[in-house]
């Protein structure tokens, strides 16, 4: 039987990941008060939330939100950690503190609809962000502008260029059989 403290954490929760692209699951068994306490600040300085539900309150969350891949791996103690904004932030956080002490161990990911193991979510994490990876791509299709530019700045004056050569040319060509004079 739902208690009202379950359905309203049940509730919370599905509003809290209704628009997220990337949920993280992640065992924090073994983890100090104090280790766990420096990964949720970590979180909350990235803007990525870090939440201890029930597996089987998350489940039924992720469930009402088509998400069912996830399912074998709500076992045990289970962190859910996601961000609004960025959903790679917390394969890098998670990623980085497991490199420093040893956990949490995630234990999978849904990104953008798509199931990714541990390692695949080691993979993800060692990529730069999108923002940065889009930056990239555009300075690749600016990078030869400057050099365009500069060919069709030549062949536009070059026409002006030859004009002031021959015009040079006449003028020392007149000046010349004068001073033979």
């Amino acid at each position: 039987m739902a208690t009202p403290q379950k359905i309203e954490i049940l509730r919370d929760t599905q509003e809290r990941i209704r628009d997220v692209r990337g949920l993280y699951l992640a065992d924090f068994s073994g983890m100090s008060v104090e280790k766990l306490s420096l990964l949720r600040k970590r979180c909350r300085e990235q803007k990525v939330q870090f939440r201890v539900i029930k597996n089987t309150l998350l489940k039924r969350a992720f469930n009402d939100r088509g998400i069912t891949e996830l399912d074998p791996f709500l076992e045990g103690p289970t962190g859910l950690v996601f961000s609004p904004g960025n959903e790679m932030s917390p394969a890098k956080i998670l990623a980085d503190f497991a490199r420093e002490h040893e956990r949490p161990r995630i234990k999978a990911a849904v990104v953008d609809g798509r199931l990714f193991d541990e390692k695949a979510i080691a993979v993800l994490a060692m990529l730069p962000s999108r923002e940065v990876l889009l930056s990239q791509v555009l300075s690749i299709f600016i990078a030869p502008m400057p050099q365009f530019l500069a060919v069709i700045d030549a062949t536009l004056r070059l026409p002006a260029v030859m004009a002031d050569v021959l015009a040079k040319e006449k003028q020392k060509q007149i000046q010349e059989p004068s001073s033979n004079l």
